[in-house]
């Protein structure tokens, strides 16, 4: 057996699936709850914020006890409030929502009253989970280094899970600094994919030649942010980090995760810079060679590109019986063609 490395647990380095603002957004009830007066360690609602009193008393209790931290707030200021909700912790593709249950979002605060007033207002008519909205991803980024934790970690949330497309043109507004703080503290390490992605979009000197180098170790290495340290290398060194890439794929070596996060990459850079998609085909045919398994990824990813070059390769799979059915359906697609018939 060959070492590998080691790495945190997926607890501790996966983005949350969704972020306050989806909860709150999508929530059948918010309140604004302190302590109950026959019991200082249970939750009361005091203001509804949402869904109106015969809504709240339609769902579950409150089931959060109130910790020692909370409950010295509500000794120093009675007025303190925390805000509360209640609804899907997921909706399907469909818009439906599943497992309700009430989460505890934060102590308010001035700052916090602010903003939730300002998503009530703008985001009225996002969709819970929704990320392809440029506005939304223009809203968060006003709050990324914001000095409130809470309202910091949202937006590395939110920008951690738009379409890098919509996050490119937000790139070169955050400090390098405030980027490698966030990079370095090992304990925001779930927070670390949506800091690699900002600092791959910085152009000053320091910032690039981090870059470079994490880039390079990731190769050699894989595993967690394979993606992350690709498209930001790419950023970096346009076609000679394409050129990369293309070496690290033809290492057998490589496992099957980290060869689809390389596809990837190269297909984002490519959609987002069309400048590189020559040079990205060209990655992709030599990849496509050596492995067929990728064909539905890399059908998909450059479905928009208006490319043909990778058209006989795609109908030479096509017309294999061992093809399965579902890459079939995507390269007929890519082809614009017709599934044969039985």
């Amino acid at each position: 057996m060959t070492p590998r490395a080691s790495y945190a647990c997926v607890v501790c380095t996966e983005l949350p699936d969704a972020s306050i603002a989806d909860h709150i957004l999508s929530a059948d009830v918010i309140v604004l709850a302190g302590p109950a007066s026959e019991n200082p360690f249970r939750y009361k609602a005091k203001k509804i914020l949402k869904g109106g009193s015969e809504r709240l008393n339609a769902v579950p209790e409150i089931p959060f006890l109130i910790d020692s931290v909370t409950r010295r707030a509500f000794r120093s200021d009675t007025t303190r409030a925390v805000l509360l909700t209640y609804g899907p912790t997921y909706k399907d593709s469909a818009g439906r929502g599943f497992s309700r249950r009430w989460r505890r979002i934060f102590i308010m605060n001035p700052e916090r009253r602010e903003f939730l007033d300002r998503l009530q207002t703008t985001g009225r008519l996002w969709a819970y989970g929704e990320t392809d909205s440029p506005e939304r991803v223009l809203f968060f980024a006003e709050y990324l280094w914001h000095p409130d934790q809470s309202l910091h970690n949202m937006a590395l949330v939110e920008i951690g899970h738009a379409p890098y497309a919509l996050v490119r043109p937000i790139g070169g507004k955050s400090s390098t600094s405030q980027i490698l703080d966030e990079l370095n503290d090992l304990k925001r390490f779930a927070y670390r994919s949506a800091a690699i992605r900002l600092l791959g979009l910085q152009t000053d000197p320091q910032a690039r030649s981090i870059v470079r180098s994490r880039f390079t170790n990731s190769l050699k290495s894989g595993g967690f942010n394979n993606y992350e340290w690709a498209i930001a290398g790419i950023e970096a060194d346009k076609e000679t980090a394409i050129s990369a890439i293309g070496v690290a794929l033809q290492d057998p070596k490589m496992t099957s995760e980290d060869r689809k996060s390389l596809i990837r990459a190269l297909t984002e850079a490519g959609s987002t810079q069309p400048t590189l998609r020559p040079k990205a085909v060209q990655t992709l045919s030599e990849a496509l060679q050596k492995n067929s398994d990728l064909a539905i990824q890399i059908a998909a990813g450059t479905r928009g590109w208006g490319q043909t070059a990778l058209h006989q390769q795609f109908e030479a799979l096509a017309a294999l019986e061992e093809t399965d059915p579902a890459t079939q359906f995507m390269i007929s697609i890519v082809l614009g063609t017709d599934l044969p018939s039985e």
